[in-house]
């Protein structure tokens, strides 16, 4: 059984119809289809959501590499241990560490050509799968969508 219940059943099963509740049944419900699909994605390529967020991260920092807060501010998933999913990942040859050249107490994390073309091989699939689970959306719907999802989580 699905780990979370669908709208109609939490009302159909207390008779409640709480529109709060339905609105976050539905995200869950939707954050649970929409990321199967990628975790499944991310598996063909041997990496986890998690591996595939630090890398991200670490990416988008350029150059100059990540530390590990840098690398833990820009996760999706907060309770991540970026310590260890970075040992992993440099253990696998994607990342390298270095420490930093003005303060050798931060180490920086850096990704190798490995970790460079792997990403580069993951982007366009995940585009291309996301435009797929979302086409039935207008670009007004899912700037709409993206902007009620940034003021739900506070940041709108």
């Amino acid at each position: 059984m699905d780990a979370f219940k669908t709208p109609d059943l939490v009302v159909a099963e207390t008779g409640s119809h709480v529109p709060e509740q339905q609105a976050y049944l539905n995200l869950m419900r939707t954050s649970q289809v929409l990321g199967q699909d990628v975790s499944d994605l991310l598996a063909g390529f041997g990496l986890s959501g998690r591996q595939y967020n630090a890398l991200r991260a670490i990416r988008r920092d350029g150059d100059g590499g990540a530390s590990v807060s840098q690398i833990s501010q820009q996760m999706t998933d907060p309770r991540a241990d970026v310590t260890r999913l970075m040992d992993r990942l440099v253990r696998d040859g994607w990342v390298r560490r270095e420490h930093d050249e003005t303060d050798r107490r931060i180490v920086r994390s850096h990704l190798t050509e490995k970790g460079k073309e792997l990403l580069a091989r993951i982007d366009q699939p995940l585009v291309d799968l996301h435009i797929g689970q979302l086409q039935h959306l207008s670009k007004d719907e899912l700037e709409q969508l993206s902007a009620l999802l940034q003021k739900a989580r506070g940041e709108g």
